[in-house]
């Protein structure tokens, strides 16, 4: 007596790939909406942070990168950085978001370091092209630039 064996087929997907059956996990970025679940994140975070990244378990490493991601929402939506006012306040923010140094942004923007040096700390004025390429090379925005000089 010989018995048949069937063969579950496993689902495909649209492309023809085919599906493990497992269900992957995804991370909701929980949404902060008060001060007071936003204080509570950022302690946990603290806590977080004190114990070291290389002492956290793989699952504490996902909350942290979770809870850090919606504290940072949070922080953007209602408590945003003030727009620098001016010129050399604006060039250092950028770089700092870029994580630039001051030699490589004068480069990047054609201008020699003591010349970027002077228009960064409000020493000399900043000519047309020098203020082009901080909007198209930073991608300062052209009408906190006009306010700024």
């Amino acid at each position: 007596m010989t018995s048949k064996t069937r063969h579950r087929a496993k689902p495909k997907t649209k492309k023809g790939i085919r599906s493990t059956g497992k269900k992957r996990k995804t991370i909701k970025k929980s949404a902060i909406q008060n001060k007071e679940v936003y204080e509570l994140t950022m302690k946990e975070i603290d806590t977080l942070m004190k114990k070291g990244e290389k002492n956290l378990s793989e699952p504490e490493l996902v909350r942290l990168s979770t809870l850090a991601e919606a504290a940072e929402d949070y922080e953007d939506r209602f408590e945003p950085l003030p727009i620098p006012s001016s010129l050399g306040d604006m060039v250092r923010m950028k770089m700092v978001q870029l994580k630039l140094k001051q030699h490589y942004t004068a480069r990047l923007l054609g201008v020699s370091e003591a010349k970027f040096s002077l228009i960064v700390n409000g020493k000399q004025k900043p000519d047309i092209y020098f203020i082009k390429a901080l909007h198209d090379k930073l991608k300062i925005d052209a009408n906190h630039l006009l306010q700024g000089i």
